[in-house]
């Protein structure tokens, strides 16, 4: 009896998460959330490496008078996470009114004592993104990608940071780390504002309130899209066919949704030079085996691929013909896609854009070239983990 008792759990739980999952899923659909913001005018400094990064970023928490909305994905218990939180305490018993919010389970170790300790300060805090029923499985999935700090209204920051160690490179088996992340001035930070808010009222049931306006407006062309899994698909395809020369992607996970893919190929086919940038080194099982077989079917068709091999590569950028780039949280892979909320930033400036394709061109510099390193890849153990992570990719 016990034998068959355990037969029925192993197969009736696969089709409870399935169902789970399926029903989870088409809820989402129902309930999608479309922020449409038009170009507004800003200016911007990109930052690659963590150390002028987090300089920057406390410099201008630092500096704050009125008001400090932040948003991350990840939040860690380390040195510097340590610092960011105790800066946002300081600034708060300074009379800064203070929002932080965190997604429940990428800031796990950001707990109920420490969470105690800000709102003690005189911090709001708030989880984003709390599993729950129904659909305790897909909401375990459907993760706030999101990361973004608005600083009086004046300042705003987006991209891949997230606050940790490894951020740094100061993660021994990770290394070097290289990210993308935009400090923004100008008209475009009210859009970081209004998403900042929606996730507010979402976590908490606060109406959105008031939108503080910069002083300064910017003269760069400059556009926020907040997505919800479901639309980010058509962005990307929407730039990718608008190339009539070259793409360029930078991504730690490249796993495409089958039509995303098909439209890098339709790229191909007219004649686009198409270059990826991916880690050599993983930091999530079965990422890497998930994305050899498009890697390799991309080369096949002419794309290039480059293996990142100076630490690890943690970018998320898409450039289209010198002219149109996009830089923000979402990586090139099914949960950014469809599961998870995430915040890019599209600029329309020629000379932004040629400068972020001379970095592009620089990281490739510090890449091996993908062919070489697939054939020593493709062992009996690596095939194997291709065959578990393909059945893995709605949630990598």
């Amino acid at each position: 009896m016990l034998t068959i008792a355990i037969i029925i759990i192993i197969v009736l739980i696969p089709l409870l998460l399935s169902l789970d999952y399926s029903l989870g899923k088409k809820e989402h659909k129902r309930n999608l959330r479309w922020l449409e913001f038009s170009k507004k005018s800003g200016d911007y400094t990109l930052y690659t490496i963590g150390d002028p990064f987090f300089t920057a970023f406390f410099q201008d928490l630092r500096a704050a008078k009125k008001r400090i909305d932040i948003m991350f994905f990840i939040v860690k218990r380390d040195e510097i996470s340590n610092e960011f939180l105790s800066l946002l305490k300081d600034k708060a018993k300074e009379g800064v009114s203070i929002r932080l919010q965190l997604d429940r389970v990428g800031s796990h170790q950001v707990g109920s004592k420490i969470r105690k300790e800000l709102e003690a300060s005189g911090i709001q805090f708030a989880y984003m993104a709390k599993p729950g029923f129904p659909y305790l499985f897909y909401n375990l999935q459907r993760r706030n990608h999101r990361k973004i700090a608005v600083i009086d209204g004046e300042v705003g920051y987006v991209g891949g940071f997230n606050v940790g160690k490894e951020y740094l490179g100061r993660d021994t088996r990770l290394g070097n780390w290289r990210d993308y992340h935009l400090r923004l001035e100008g008209n475009i930070v009210q859009d970081l504002q209004e998403t900042f808010l929606d996730d507010w009222f979402l976590s908490t049931g606060e109406e959105n309130g008031d939108i503080l306006v910069p002083n300064k407006s910017g003269n760069k062309d400059i556009e926020i899209v907040a997505t919800d899994g479901g639309q980010l698909e058509d962005v990307f395809i929407s730039m990718i066919e608008e190339a009539r020369k070259e793409i360029f992607i930078g991504t730690p996970y490249f796993i495409p949704s089958e039509r995303l893919f098909q439209s890098l190929l339709r790229a191909r086919q007219r004649g686009v030079d198409i270059k990826v940038i991916v880690p050599m080194k993983s930091d999530h099982p079965f990422v890497k085996e998930a994305g050899l077989p498009y890697l390799s079917r991309l080369t096949s068709a002419g794309g290039e691929v480059y293996m990142f091999d100076l630490g690890f590569y943690h970018a998320k950028v898409l450039i289209i013909d010198e002219k149109l780039c996009d830089i923000g949280t979402a990586n090139f892979d099914r949960r950014s896609l469809f599961l998870n909320k995430e915040v890019n930033t599209l600029i329309y400036n020629n000379r932004f854009v040629v400068d972020l394709r001379l970095a592009f061109l620089r990281d490739m510099q510090d890449s091996q070239k993908f062919n070489a390193h697939y054939r020593q890849l493709l062992n009996f153990g690596t095939k194997i983990r291709i065959g578990i992570a393909y059945l893995l990719r709605p949630f990598l």
